[in-house]
């Protein structure tokens, strides 16, 4: 299944999961003129042997089978971009890797249907703005998440947000947004349940092919969410005959003074950062591979993962909500310039992803924190409209969560007073200074803080470490050696702890992942080794430190 619990009971969902037909192409209009491969879908093309590290165009097909109704195919994810064809004809093109988007096949063609789908993952900054060769990060190419057919009634939902209007009386707001064949119906049954019991139930009268329409309901014997105890409720709407299943965790989170509250109880998060990346499978890990790694981000007595730098993948999201772990989800970016913040396209696209991120992440109680623009030209004043412009969509569409940015300027950083938690990436000990002048450099930073007047709001450090090869020990304990690295985290943490402001503390990072070529001089074996673990998850030195002051942190 697409996604890791049943989200239809009525709706017929076909998960096109498998080996489908597969060509390396010329352009991205030319079609091959035979498949000679087979590739695994979700994958990465240039994960695998044969085209590891490929820049360039591909071509997949499969079959799908269709009867008279409307039929959607929805994918969580195409890297970079992607152009879809039925029978030949364009049903659409996306671009940006990690979020979710559709294409509807036109009804009343019942039959057998030859599937195209054209993926690139070549950059190129007109067609695709998000992705840029000098990112710190390799981004793999393929169709990396969950495809999957679904057959519509004349009637349908898509989708569903679940705003918590009181986490303790269990009261939700529903915003059921619909759509409609030009001669369906021209009303429909509207019937929440929630868990075992119907909460509510109407006849809603449909004008014109497709409206929203709101509700309030009580949630019958309300348990909340958190972290220790994460509790889920199952909210089933119906629709005449479609349906659609979400899951909320009654919860709130907010921002009062300097403190982060969830369900009215100061928090301090223990995370670390995080990118969906392995060796063999890129970007698209098995399901097994995610729980293995929160399993592995709990054992280190943490509660938090920043999702860096692009929206993470909405199993992994399942996962977090059933396993109590808090999600910071991104919308991509990393270092976007002065050119990028005041280029009316590099807006569009990051419009865009923030709204997929949005509508695929919102009713996850997981996800405590929207972020954008990881260390981007925040300095600038000219890049400040474009700041206001993607928090404030932000805002707009999920009033109930925080927002925030990673900033790399420290003090230079003139948009701080857009966020509600300051978020700071720092490296002390690392690309700069020493072991030895890492408390004082980051009193003086806090010294800053203050004289700036910025000590009413929290503090996230949203990145901070060093390298370290898995298993490089000598004498000298020096950079890039384990021991190093557990010492500089150990002085870091330590430090953080004691600050009344901070609120939570995300490493850099969980795992060490390939970065791409352009950045491989200065990253050893081609990978940023900053990884509590290595690549397939094997701990260092580090690993036992952060657990120890971790778990200091929660007798906090």
């Amino acid at each position: 299944m697409p996604r890791l619990f049943a989200d239809h009971k009525l709706r017929r969902v076909t998960d096109l999961a498998g080996l489908w037909d597969f060509a390396l192409v010329e352009s991205w209009e030319a079609e091959p003129s035979r498949y000679a491969e087979k590739m695994v879908v979700p994958g990465c093309y240039d994960a695998l042997p044969a085209h590891a590290g490929y820049r360039g165009p591909a071509a997949y097909r499969t079959w799908i089978e269709t009867d008279e109704c409307r039929h959607r195919l929805v994918f969580d994810g195409v890297s970079h971009r992607a152009r879809v064809l039925l029978d030949g004809v364009e049903l659409g093109t996306h671009q940006g890797a990690f979020t979710r988007f559709h294409d509807d096949l036109p009804p009343g063609k019942p039959g057998k249907h030859e599937l195209v789908l054209f993926v690139d993952n070549s950059f190129d900054a007109q067609a695709s703005p998000l992705h840029h060769p000098y990112f710190d990060w390799y981004t793999y190419g393929g169709i990396i998440r969950p495809v999957s057919l679904h057959r519509l009634p004349p009637v349908w939902i898509d989708q569903v947000v679940i705003r918590v209007l009181d986490w303790r009386a269990g009261r939700l707001k529903l915003i059921v947004s619909w759509g409609r064949e030009p001669d369906g119906p021209p009303d429909a049954a509207l019937r929440v349940q929630v868990d075992d019991t119907t909460v509510a139930f109407s006849m809603l009268r449909l004008e014109g092919t497709s409206g929203t329409t709101e509700l309030e309901v009580m949630v019958p014997r309300p348990r909340s969410w958190v972290p220790e105890l994460p509790h889920l409720h199952t909210v089933h709407v119906y629709l005449g005959e479609d349906d659609l299943i979400e899951r909320v965790g009654l919860r709130s989170v907010r921002v009062e003074g300097t403190q982060l509250l969830l369900n009215d109880t100061p928090i301090f998060l223990r995370g670390v950062n995080r990118h969906e990346a392995h060796p063999q499978f890129g970007h698209s890990l098995p399901a097994e591979l995610m729980l293995a790694d929160i399993q592995q981000i709990k054992m280190l007595n943490g509660n938090f993962v920043r999702g860096s730098h692009y929206p993470q993948d909405v199993r992994f999201l399942d996962l977090c909500d059933e396993q109590g772990l808090l999600v910071w989800q991104e919308a991509t970016a990393w270092q976007a310039t002065v050119e990028h913040l005041t280029d009316p396209r590099f807006i569009a696209a990051q419009l865009q992803c923030i709204e997929e991120m949005v509508a695929q992440s919102v009713n996850h109680p997981s996800v405590i924190i929207w972020g954008i623009l990881n260390e981007s030209a925040s300095e600038a004043p000219q890049t400040r409209p474009a700041y206001e412009r993607l928090l404030g969509r932000l805002r707009e569409l999920d009033p109930t969560r925080p927002v925030t940015y990673a900033s790399h300027r420290q003090l230079a950083d003139l948009h701080l007073d857009l966020v509600d938690i300051m978020s700071f990436n720092v490296y002390p000990g690392w690309y700069f200074g020493t072991l030895d002048t890492m408390r004082s450099w980051l009193d003086g930073l806090m010294r800053g803080i203050q004289e700036r007047g910025w000590d009413k709001k929290p503090i996230i450090f949203s990145e901070f470490g060093g390298g370290a090869i898995f298993g490089w020990h000598d004498q000298f304990n020096g950079k890039w050696s384990e021991p190093y690295q557990a010492r500089l985290l150990d002085i870091a943490l330590r430090w953080m702890k004691e600050q009344p402001q901070v609120v939570g503390t995300a490493i850099w990072q969980f795992c060490d992942c390939r970065v791409s070529p352009e950045r491989a001089m200065g990253r050893p074996r081609g990978f940023n080794n900053k990884g509590l673990v290595d690549e397939y998850r094997r701990p260092k030195m580090a690993f036992d430190v952060v657990k120890g002051i971790y778990g200091e942190m929660t007798r906090k």
